[in-house]
């Protein structure tokens, strides 16, 4: 007696990551650029752990897990978010510019000038003896100071303050209503650094994801950084 020939079922297999670049997202910044890849990319993450075939050895699984992290697209998540990185510290680097562009000018009657003022101001910044009277008295310069004197004040009053141990965090903040595109520089900076860190945030979440094989986590996108103060 013959008996028909078992034949066992054909073994499934982890399909290959998808391969080649992702079509440009455009975008009209780096921030916005990043994002979008940062969603192309997941997506097609997605659409490629939805392509399983039923049936793969678990073992295989385990084995195969962060296969997608050496896929180009995943691969080429890094270079759009440096360039958000490196627009941001060109942002920051605007700001301190600002500042240090803001001299006193070199001709002889501008420096005598300065110098008068900053030794009226310097006895009147001595005399205050507490520290949060010497912060008070500064502060109170830089809001009378008029446009000839605020240069001076960028030059000396900083080093002044640290010779006397008296923080400075709050100095540039003081400054930024009194030197022309400081306030919108500024703003832009602090909105440029918060966008990185967002888009740095999802960064990290897609790596891990790609090499645990979990589901792509949600994006938060860019847009939502504001160069507002936190809380309220």
């Amino acid at each position: 007696m013959t008996f028909p020939t078992v034949r066992p079922a054909r073994r499934v297999h982890v399909p290959p990551p998808p391969s080649g670049q992702l079509p440009d997202p455009g975008g009209r910044t780096p921030a916005e650029r990043a994002h979008r890849l940062q969603q192309q990319t997941a997506d097609l993450y997605t659409r490629w752990r939805g392509s399983f075939p039923d049936g793969i050895d678990p073992d295989e699984l385990r084995d195969e897990a962060g296969k997608f992290s050496v896929s180009d697209a995943a691969l080429g998540l890094q270079r759009p978010l440096d360039a958000v990185k490196d627009d941001a510290d060109a942002a920051t680097k605007r700001v301190s510019d600002l500042v240090k562009d803001t001299r006193v000018n070199d001709d002889v009657s501008s420096q005598l000038a300065a110098q008068r003022y900053w030794a009226r101001a310097q006895r009147g910044l001595d005399a205050a003896k507490d520290p949060a009277k010497t912060v008070a008295a500064a502060q109170s310069l830089i809001n009378s100071a008029d446009n000839t004197q605020i240069p001076v004040l960028v030059e000396e009053l900083g080093d002044y303050l640290a010779s006397r141990n008296i923080p400075t965090g709050w100095l540039s903040d003081a400054l930024v209503s009194r030197i022309p595109g400081l306030a919108d520089a500024t703003a832009a900076a602090t909105q440029k650094a918060r966008q990185h860190a967002i888009l740095l945030q999802n960064h990290n979440a897609l790596t891990n994801a790609f090499a645990k094989d979990v589901a792509a986590p949600q994006l938060i996108g860019p847009a939502t950084a504001t160069a507002q103060p936190y809380g309220g």
